[in-house]
């Protein structure tokens, strides 16, 4: 019975892993139309996630870059990263100052928020410089 159990527990811990891609896999990806509304693809975005999306104050939103995202435990996912820097208000109503998030955008819709543009430890987005 104990080696019932084990063997399920792996065969399930492998079945939820997931392999990169490879360079070949990256060039020949499907990422989507180009979002060339980006600015409103990123605020209405935004505007469906903050609680109080009037007050946002937007520094920057970067031109899109074709860009994935995966790691061994979760999908991999294409698309076109977008880098936001805006300043929201906290529950208190002040500003908490402004951070830059990453958006993977894909045929129009954002299908991946990196907050603070770090995506398992690696940055992806930087603040620009003040």
């Amino acid at each position: 019975m104990t080696m019932k159990v084990l063997w399920m527990t792996l065969m399930l811990g492998v079945a939820g892993c997931t392999t990169l891609p490879t360079p070949t896999d990256v060039d020949n990806a499907d990422y989507g139309a180009y979002p060339a509304d980006f600015e409103a693809i990123a605020k209405n975005y935004y505007r469906e996630k903050l609680s109080d999306p009037d007050s946002a104050r937007y520094q920057l939103i970067t031109t899109p870059e074709r860009y994935w995202l995966g790691n061994e435990l979760d999908d991999v996912y294409y698309g076109y990263l977008v880098c936001v820097t805006l300043n929201t208000k906290n529950l208190f109503g002040g500003y908490k100052g402004y951070q830059t998030d990453g958006l993977l955008i894909r045929n129009g819709n954002v299908i991946k928020y990196v907050e603070e543009g770090s995506w398992w430890g690696k940055d992806i987005c930087t603040a620009p410089a003040t």
